[in-house]
Protein backbone atom coordinates (compact mmCIF):
# COMPACT_ATOMS: atom_id res chain seq x y z
CA UNK A 1 0.00 0.00 0.00
CA UNK A 2 1.28 3.52 -0.68
CA UNK A 3 0.05 6.79 0.35
CA UNK A 4 1.90 9.82 -0.55
CA UNK A 5 1.61 13.01 2.10
CA UNK A 6 2.55 16.49 0.92
CA UNK A 7 4.26 18.61 3.22
CA UNK A 8 3.49 22.62 3.04
CA UNK A 9 6.33 23.79 6.03
CA UNK A 10 3.91 25.56 8.34
CA UNK A 11 0.62 24.64 7.12
CA UNK A 12 -1.45 21.43 7.40
CA UNK A 13 0.10 18.07 6.46
CA UNK A 14 -1.93 16.86 2.90
CA UNK A 15 -2.34 13.27 3.79
CA UNK A 16 -3.01 10.36 0.99
CA UNK A 17 -2.55 12.89 -2.18
CA UNK A 18 -3.10 11.00 -5.70
CA UNK A 19 0.97 10.04 -6.46
CA UNK A 20 0.42 11.90 -9.83
CA UNK A 21 -0.74 15.33 -8.08
CA UNK A 22 1.80 14.41 -5.60
CA UNK A 23 4.35 14.31 -8.06
CA UNK A 24 3.10 17.40 -10.23
CA UNK A 25 3.20 19.00 -6.88
CA UNK A 26 4.62 23.08 -6.76
CA UNK A 27 7.97 23.75 -6.29
CA UNK A 28 8.89 24.09 -2.77
CA UNK A 29 6.50 21.53 -1.44
CA UNK A 30 8.20 18.94 0.30
CA UNK A 31 6.84 14.82 -0.84
CA UNK A 32 7.08 11.96 1.82
CA UNK A 33 5.70 8.58 0.32
CA UNK A 34 5.35 5.50 2.54
CA UNK A 35 4.80 2.41 1.24
CA UNK A 36 3.49 -0.30 3.74
CA UNK A 37 3.93 -4.21 2.76
CA UNK A 38 5.79 -3.36 -0.64
CA UNK A 39 4.41 -5.20 -3.94
CA UNK A 40 6.20 -6.26 -6.75
CA UNK A 41 4.12 -3.28 -8.19
CA UNK A 42 5.49 -0.68 -5.61
CA UNK A 43 8.87 -1.60 -5.87
CA UNK A 44 8.21 -1.22 -9.79
CA UNK A 45 7.42 2.18 -9.03
CA UNK A 46 10.06 2.94 -7.34
CA UNK A 47 12.74 1.91 -9.57
CA UNK A 48 10.72 3.16 -12.82
CA UNK A 49 9.13 6.67 -11.11
CA UNK A 50 11.51 7.39 -9.04
CA UNK A 51 14.55 6.15 -10.42
CA UNK A 52 15.74 4.84 -7.12
CA UNK A 53 18.87 2.30 -7.41
CA UNK A 54 18.68 -1.51 -8.11
CA UNK A 55 20.27 -2.71 -5.27
CA UNK A 56 18.36 -0.20 -2.79
CA UNK A 57 15.06 -1.36 -3.96
CA UNK A 58 15.63 -5.49 -3.57
CA UNK A 59 16.74 -4.37 0.06
CA UNK A 60 13.33 -2.83 0.69
CA UNK A 61 11.98 -6.41 -0.32
CA UNK A 62 13.80 -8.79 1.88
CA UNK A 63 14.43 -8.50 5.79
CA UNK A 64 16.92 -6.43 6.69
CA UNK A 65 18.64 -6.92 9.82
CA UNK A 66 20.95 -4.21 10.52
CA UNK A 67 20.73 -0.85 9.86
CA UNK A 68 22.89 1.27 7.59
CA UNK A 69 23.80 4.07 5.28
CA UNK A 70 24.73 3.71 1.80
CA UNK A 71 24.83 7.06 -0.90
CA UNK A 72 23.95 6.85 -4.50
CA UNK A 73 24.99 8.94 -7.30
CA UNK A 74 21.20 10.67 -6.97
CA UNK A 75 19.63 9.76 -3.57
CA UNK A 76 20.86 8.46 -0.17
CA UNK A 77 19.69 5.48 1.41
CA UNK A 78 19.19 4.23 5.28
CA UNK A 79 17.87 1.34 6.65
CA UNK A 80 16.80 1.54 10.40
CA UNK A 81 15.54 -1.01 12.82
CA UNK A 82 12.82 -0.16 14.67
CA UNK A 83 10.73 -1.87 17.40
CA UNK A 84 6.87 -3.84 16.75
CA UNK A 85 5.36 -2.33 19.96
CA UNK A 86 2.25 -3.42 18.28
CA UNK A 87 2.24 -7.16 19.81
CA UNK A 88 3.29 -7.57 23.83
CA UNK A 89 4.80 -11.10 23.04
CA UNK A 90 8.22 -10.13 22.46
CA UNK A 91 9.44 -6.83 23.23
CA UNK A 92 12.40 -6.96 20.36
CA UNK A 93 10.66 -7.58 17.40
CA UNK A 94 12.10 -5.67 14.75
CA UNK A 95 10.84 -3.72 11.93
CA UNK A 96 13.32 -2.95 9.03
CA UNK A 97 12.35 0.70 7.78
CA UNK A 98 14.31 1.36 4.66
CA UNK A 99 14.36 4.90 3.82
CA UNK A 100 15.23 7.03 0.65
CA UNK A 101 15.89 10.69 0.56
CA UNK A 102 16.69 13.44 -2.01
CA UNK A 103 16.06 17.23 -2.33
CA UNK A 104 12.23 17.32 -1.39
CA UNK A 105 11.85 13.55 -1.45
CA UNK A 106 11.31 10.81 0.95
CA UNK A 107 10.31 7.41 0.83
CA UNK A 108 9.73 4.78 3.34
CA UNK A 109 9.64 1.17 3.07
CA UNK A 110 8.48 -1.13 5.39
CA UNK A 111 6.92 -4.24 5.93
CA UNK A 112 4.47 -3.86 8.56
CA UNK A 113 2.98 -0.89 10.45
CA UNK A 114 5.87 1.23 12.81
CA UNK A 115 4.51 2.95 15.78
CA UNK A 116 7.10 5.55 15.66
CA UNK A 117 6.36 6.19 11.79
CA UNK A 118 2.43 6.62 12.72
CA UNK A 119 3.63 9.19 16.20
CA UNK A 120 5.51 11.14 13.36
CA UNK A 121 2.56 11.71 10.95
CA UNK A 122 0.11 12.10 14.11
CA UNK A 123 2.47 14.72 14.92
CA UNK A 124 2.61 16.81 11.87
CA UNK A 125 -1.31 16.50 11.44
CA UNK A 126 -1.70 18.04 14.56
CA UNK A 127 1.17 20.22 14.87
CA UNK A 128 2.48 21.54 11.37
CA UNK A 129 4.64 23.74 13.16
CA UNK A 130 7.15 21.27 14.77
CA UNK A 131 6.99 19.49 10.93
CA UNK A 132 9.33 19.97 8.26
CA UNK A 133 10.74 22.38 6.27
CA UNK A 134 13.09 19.94 4.47
CA UNK A 135 13.10 16.23 4.08
CA UNK A 136 16.01 16.17 6.48
CA UNK A 137 13.86 17.26 8.90
CA UNK A 138 11.54 14.80 8.15
CA UNK A 139 14.35 11.91 8.22
CA UNK A 140 15.41 13.14 11.42
CA UNK A 141 11.83 12.79 12.90
CA UNK A 142 11.72 9.61 11.58
CA UNK A 143 14.76 8.45 13.21
CA UNK A 144 14.34 10.24 16.47
CA UNK A 145 11.40 8.96 17.13
CA UNK A 146 12.62 5.32 16.23
CA UNK A 147 15.49 5.86 18.36
CA UNK A 148 13.16 7.01 21.49
CA UNK A 149 11.33 3.64 20.98
CA UNK A 150 14.13 2.20 23.11
CA UNK A 151 14.04 4.68 26.21
CA UNK A 152 10.50 2.92 27.46
CA UNK A 153 11.36 -0.36 27.17
CA UNK A 154 14.60 0.06 28.89
CA UNK A 155 12.83 1.49 31.94
CA UNK A 156 10.48 -1.13 32.07
CA UNK A 157 13.66 -3.62 32.55
CA UNK A 158 15.53 -0.85 35.03
CA UNK A 159 12.01 -1.32 36.92
CA UNK A 160 11.80 -5.17 36.79
CA UNK A 161 15.43 -5.26 37.77
CA UNK A 162 14.82 -3.61 40.71
CA UNK A 163 12.39 -5.62 41.58
CA UNK A 164 14.63 -8.76 41.10
CA UNK A 165 17.47 -7.58 43.13
CA UNK A 166 15.14 -7.30 46.17
CA UNK A 167 14.37 -11.25 45.51
CA UNK A 168 18.40 -12.65 44.84
CA UNK A 169 18.64 -15.58 46.68
CA UNK A 170 15.38 -16.81 46.70
CA UNK A 171 14.75 -20.52 46.70
CA UNK A 172 13.60 -21.55 42.91
CA UNK A 173 14.76 -20.99 39.74
CA UNK A 174 12.63 -17.60 39.06
CA UNK A 175 14.94 -15.28 39.50
CA UNK A 176 17.76 -16.65 37.95
CA UNK A 177 15.62 -17.38 34.97
CA UNK A 178 14.21 -13.70 34.74
CA UNK A 179 17.77 -12.67 34.91
CA UNK A 180 19.31 -14.35 31.98
CA UNK A 181 16.35 -13.86 30.04
CA UNK A 182 16.40 -9.58 30.72
CA UNK A 183 20.26 -10.53 30.19
CA UNK A 184 19.70 -12.19 26.49
CA UNK A 185 17.29 -9.14 25.58
CA UNK A 186 19.81 -6.09 26.19
CA UNK A 187 22.68 -7.86 24.39
CA UNK A 188 19.99 -7.90 21.32
CA UNK A 189 19.12 -4.11 22.46
CA UNK A 190 22.94 -3.67 22.21
CA UNK A 191 23.43 -5.34 18.99
CA UNK A 192 20.50 -2.97 17.08
CA UNK A 193 21.38 -0.17 18.55
CA UNK A 194 25.49 -0.15 17.86
CA UNK A 195 24.52 0.54 14.25
CA UNK A 196 21.99 3.12 14.73
CA UNK A 197 24.85 4.97 15.88
CA UNK A 198 26.90 4.60 13.00
CA UNK A 199 23.92 4.91 11.28
CA UNK A 200 23.51 8.37 12.85
CA UNK A 201 27.07 9.13 13.52
CA UNK A 202 27.85 9.46 9.44
CA UNK A 203 24.59 11.74 8.95
CA UNK A 204 26.06 14.08 11.02
CA UNK A 205 29.51 14.04 8.99
CA UNK A 206 30.17 17.03 7.19
CA UNK A 207 30.94 15.13 3.89
CA UNK A 208 27.56 13.84 4.15
CA UNK A 209 25.87 15.38 1.04
CA UNK A 210 22.16 14.67 1.60
CA UNK A 211 21.80 16.53 5.02
CA UNK A 212 22.52 20.06 5.15
CA UNK A 213 24.40 21.95 7.99
CA UNK A 214 21.82 23.44 9.35
CA UNK A 215 20.25 20.12 9.91
CA UNK A 216 23.21 18.50 11.37
CA UNK A 217 22.34 19.71 14.68
CA UNK A 218 18.95 17.98 14.86
CA UNK A 219 21.35 14.91 14.13
CA UNK A 220 23.77 15.27 16.77
CA UNK A 221 20.72 15.43 19.14
CA UNK A 222 19.45 12.14 17.86
CA UNK A 223 23.33 10.77 18.24
CA UNK A 224 23.11 11.82 21.99
CA UNK A 225 19.67 9.80 22.19
CA UNK A 226 20.97 6.99 20.70
CA UNK A 227 24.09 6.79 22.80
CA UNK A 228 21.99 7.51 26.10
CA UNK A 229 20.37 3.89 25.18
CA UNK A 230 23.87 2.63 24.46
CA UNK A 231 25.08 3.82 27.78
CA UNK A 232 21.81 2.42 29.75
CA UNK A 233 21.66 -0.75 28.18
CA UNK A 234 25.86 -1.01 29.39
CA UNK A 235 24.84 -0.20 32.80
CA UNK A 236 21.75 -2.53 32.99
CA UNK A 237 23.76 -5.08 31.56
CA UNK A 238 26.07 -4.64 34.68
CA UNK A 239 23.33 -4.71 37.25
CA UNK A 240 21.91 -7.98 35.51
CA UNK A 241 25.39 -9.88 35.80
CA UNK A 242 25.94 -8.50 39.24
CA UNK A 243 22.57 -9.74 40.37
CA UNK A 244 23.24 -13.21 38.69
CA UNK A 245 26.63 -13.26 40.46
CA UNK A 246 24.84 -12.20 43.60
CA UNK A 247 22.12 -14.90 43.14
CA UNK A 248 24.37 -17.53 42.98
CA UNK A 249 27.26 -16.67 45.44
CA UNK A 250 23.84 -16.89 48.04
CA UNK A 251 22.54 -19.80 46.84
CA UNK A 252 25.83 -21.39 46.80
CA UNK A 253 26.64 -19.97 50.52
CA UNK A 254 23.50 -21.95 51.47
CA UNK A 255 24.42 -24.95 49.99
CA UNK A 256 27.97 -25.01 51.55
CA UNK A 257 25.56 -24.09 54.80
CA UNK A 258 23.27 -27.38 54.49
CA UNK A 259 26.74 -29.41 53.34
CA UNK A 260 28.69 -28.53 56.37
CA UNK A 261 25.41 -29.38 58.68
CA UNK A 262 24.86 -32.71 56.74
CA UNK A 263 28.93 -33.27 57.17
CA UNK A 264 29.09 -32.31 61.33
CA UNK A 265 26.14 -34.74 61.45
CA UNK A 266 27.18 -37.56 59.24
CA UNK A 267 30.79 -37.02 61.88
CA UNK A 268 28.72 -37.39 64.97
CA UNK A 269 26.79 -40.54 63.83
CA UNK A 270 29.99 -42.33 62.82
CA UNK A 271 31.05 -43.24 66.08
CA UNK A 272 27.75 -44.62 66.89
CA UNK A 273 28.09 -46.65 64.39
CA UNK A 274 31.56 -48.29 64.68
CA UNK A 275 30.48 -48.43 68.29
CA UNK A 276 27.19 -50.39 67.36
CA UNK A 277 28.82 -52.40 64.89
CA UNK A 278 31.41 -53.79 67.51
CA UNK A 279 28.92 -54.94 69.64
CA UNK A 280 26.99 -56.05 66.82
CA UNK A 281 29.25 -58.41 65.78
CA UNK A 282 28.68 -62.26 65.87
CA UNK A 283 31.35 -63.42 68.31
CA UNK A 284 30.54 -65.75 71.70
CA UNK A 285 32.67 -63.29 73.89
CA UNK A 286 32.30 -59.59 74.06
CA UNK A 287 33.63 -57.45 76.55
CA UNK A 288 30.67 -55.70 78.77
CA UNK A 289 28.03 -57.08 76.02
CA UNK A 290 26.27 -59.50 78.30
CA UNK A 291 26.47 -57.31 81.32
CA UNK A 292 23.74 -55.53 83.32
CA UNK A 293 24.71 -52.23 82.36
CA UNK A 294 26.28 -53.51 78.63
CA UNK A 295 23.66 -51.26 76.55
CA UNK A 296 23.78 -48.14 79.01
CA UNK A 297 27.93 -48.64 78.77
CA UNK A 298 27.74 -48.04 74.86
CA UNK A 299 25.10 -45.45 74.78
CA UNK A 300 27.60 -43.73 77.46
CA UNK A 301 30.47 -44.69 75.10
CA UNK A 302 28.76 -42.92 71.61
CA UNK A 303 27.39 -39.84 73.36
CA UNK A 304 30.69 -38.90 75.05
CA UNK A 305 32.62 -39.93 71.30
CA UNK A 306 29.71 -36.98 70.16
CA UNK A 307 30.57 -34.56 72.35
CA UNK A 308 34.21 -34.98 72.29
CA UNK A 309 33.92 -34.35 68.77
CA UNK A 310 31.91 -31.23 68.84
CA UNK A 311 34.05 -30.04 71.59
CA UNK A 312 37.15 -30.53 69.02
CA UNK A 313 35.18 -29.03 66.24
CA UNK A 314 34.57 -25.94 68.04
CA UNK A 315 37.91 -25.84 69.51
CA UNK A 316 39.86 -25.89 65.87
CA UNK A 317 36.82 -22.81 64.93
CA UNK A 318 35.32 -25.36 62.59
CA UNK A 319 31.92 -24.81 63.94
CA UNK A 320 29.79 -22.45 66.29
CA UNK A 321 27.07 -23.22 69.33
CA UNK A 322 24.66 -21.64 67.60
CA UNK A 323 25.40 -23.73 64.05
CA UNK A 324 25.09 -27.24 66.23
Amino acid sequence: MMRCHLLRGANPIECDVPLEDALNAPEGMQLWVDVQDPQPEDLKVLLERFHFHKLAVEDCSVPQRRSKYERYATHGFVVINALDRTTESDPLDLVAVCMFIRPRLVVTVRPKQVRALEHVLLRLQEDPDTGVAVTERLLHSIIDAVVDEFLPLLDTYEEELADLQSRVGQPGTAVSDRLVTIRRELLVIRRIILPHIEVVRRLTDPDTVDISPEIRLYFRDVLDHAMIVNDTDTLLLEVVNGALQLHSNVINERLNEIMKFLTIVSTLLLPWTVISGIFGMNFDVIPIAHQKFGFYTAVFLMLSCAASLLWYFRRRGWIRLREV
